[in-house]
C-alpha cells in the first residue's frame, strides 16, 4: 500500500474513533439514565386492542 494510502487509512481510522467516542459520550450524558416504566396488564391489553379501521376498501 503506498504511503499516501496509509495515511488516509490511518485519518479515517482516527475519525471512527472520534465519532465513536462522540457518540458514546452522547449516550453518557443524555441516555443512560433514561428508563422505560411498563406495565405488563397495560402492555397485553394494548397488543389484544383491535387494529384502527383503514377507510373503505376500494
Amino acid at each position: 500500500m503506498p504511503p499516501d494510502e496509509r495515511r488516509l487509512v490511518r485519518h479515517l481510522a482516527w475519525v471512527v474513533v472520534i465519532k465513536l467516542l462522540a457518540l458514546g459520550g452522547l449516550w453518557w450524558l443524555f441516555v443512560r439514565d433514561q428508563h422505560v416504566r411498563t406495565d405488563a396488564a397495560a402492555a397485553a391489553q394494548h397488543l389484544a386492542a383491535p387494529a384502527p379501521d383503514q377507510g373503505e376498501p376500494r
